[in-house]
């Protein structure tokens, strides 16, 4: 049976000797996460060093700490407000700490920002939404939210403290600077094949950590929950542990269901199998440029790719090098369905396939194998991330960069470290492009203000070469008619 999440022993320790600002303490270690069902109750860790100092001095003597400490101080004022402080090795902070930059998403009642810590300048990502639920729900949801400090892995966002205010709970993690699969995708169309191969590399080796590590399933795969730095790590976010977090964060930031695979969707249990089917989903939305269902027509494809493999393949490299745009399959209006219909859809139609003349076998196998109706027929995340993806990026990265000659190239460190050095050279070649774009929509703004304006044709010319900078609408020179 699928575990729906790990079950720690508890334990609460009231301090009476306190104020009345009663915390709670929550670890990133090994050790047993002592948690209070109760969120007025004071919950202490218990050392995490053989030394037996506690975290927070340790940091502070410069003991690097297996643990990240994250208090939850829950004011018991009027106001209702949690105070929040954070601990790392060497960086301390609380919700007053943070500067708020620039929002980078929304949803229904959802917002993801980007923060920054004033003193540091340490970069956060900040995603809030309404916890306004009675205190036994909310309790379990930061039980569960305790599962994402646990986690310690290269494919896994690190998550680093949340605190609750006013019906609002705010979740800080890292920040990936080029942002999701999806934001990525509507740059540039559709990625190319040997990208996609490297990005589900990391997506299963990330699937693989949780099931085996933490037990537990991801319940919400999908584009805009895998997370891409620029330096070429590909991360995953937005895991739920229980259904009270899972219903939490869906009615926040809609649309996770439509990713959920048919047995899931027929009320059947969870498995790590349900996990693959959205790997599926995702990867072929990858592919194609957009949600892949309805199933596509094959007249799209006609007009996207070029008639035989060979060109395709072509293609697909050139655009994994230089970072080029590759064109979506088309997606009209007509083809969008209500979330019933597109339920029944899943469960009933066939899944979607990818022509064999625009992907490699490889590849198209892979999918295939993911996006099986029957859940036993899939292949498992372990075949995935320790033979079949490991494979398949070996391959495509004898194409795409030049493999690493140490010894452990291929194993999953070594895979991965050269998948980053080629994600990172097709993100290069997109930022390069769009900042070109953008210079050159600047430059062509100025060009049509210019010319529009009526003292052009006044405009001392060698005025406007000596002064390139001065040049204003307020400030053009105009020749005299004895100048002309």
């Amino acid at each position: 049976m699928q575990p729906a999440g790990r079950n720690e022993p508890t334990q609460n320790l009231v301090n009476n000797n306190r104020t009345p600002m009663p915390q709670s303490e929550f670890s990133n270690g090994n050790s047993n996460i002592p948690c209070s069902s109760d969120l007025s109750a004071t919950v202490q860790l218990s050392p995490n060093s053989s030394s037996g100092c506690d975290l927070v001095s340790c940091a502070s003597r410069g003991i690097k700490s297996a643990s990240i400490q994250q208090r939850l101080t829950d004011s018991s004022s009027s106001t209702g407000e949690v105070d929040t402080t954070h601990r790392r090795p060497g960086l301390e902070f609380n919700a007053n700490d943070i500067t708020l930059l620039s929002e980078l998403g929304r949803g229904n009642g959802g917002v993801v920002s980007k923060t920054q810590h004033k003193l540091t300048g340490f970069l956060m990502a900040r995603k809030t939404f309404a916890l306004d639920m009675k205190t036994s729900v909310r309790a379990q949801i930061f039980r569960d939210l305790q599962i994402l400090y646990e986690c310690s892995s290269p494919f896994i966002v690190e998550y680093y403290g949340a605190f609750h205010w006013d019906g609002t709970i705010s979740i800080y993690s890292e920040y990936m600077d080029a942002g999701g699969l999806d934001t990525l995708l509507a740059s540039v169309g559709r990625f190319p094949e040997p990208i996609i191969i490297q990005i589900a590399h990391a997506i299963v080796q990330g699937l693989l950590y949780l099931w085996q590590d933490l037990h537990i399933v991801h319940r919400n795969l999908k584009p805009s929950n895998v997370l891409v730095g620029r330096n070429g790590s590909v991360k995953l976010c937005d895991f739920v542990v229980s259904m009270s977090l899972m219903e939490t964060l869906a009615s926040a930031f809609v649309g996770m269901r439509t990713y959920m695979a048919p047995e899931r969707l027929a009320g059947e249990l969870y498995t790590s199998l349900s996990d693959v089917w959205s790997l599926g989903l995702t990867l072929t939305e990858l592919a194609v440029g957009h949600y892949p269902i309805p199933a596509m027509d094959p007249v799209d494809f006609v007009r996207a790719f070029a008639p035989d493999l060979e060109s395709n393949m072509a293609e697909h490299l050139k655009a994994a090098r230089s970072g080029e745009p590759l064109p979506a399959l088309r997606e009209v209006s007509n083809r969008l369905m209500g979330i019933f219909e597109l339920f029944a859809y899943v469960v009933e139609q066939p899944a979607p396939r990818l022509p064999a003349y625009c992907f490699s076998t490889g590849f198209i196998h892979l999918v295939h194998e993911c996006l099986q109706k029957e859940p036993s027929d899939r292949l498992s995340i372990e075949l995935l991330a320790t033979q079949i993806l490991p494979q398949l990026v070996l391959s495509t990265m004898e194409e795409t960069c030049d493999l690493s000659s140490s010894s452990d190239a291929d194993s999953v460190d070594g895979i991965q470290l050269t998948a980053h050095v080629s994600i990172q050279g097709y993100l290069r070649g997109i930022f390069a492009r769009q900042q070109a774009e953008a210079i050159d929509a600047v430059a062509l703004a100025v060009a049509e203000d210019f010319d529009s304006d009526p003292l052009t044709d006044n405009v001392d010319q060698s005025w406007i070469s000596e002064n390139p900078n001065q040049l204003t609408s307020s400030n053009k020179p105009v020749m005299s008619t004895v100048d002309k």
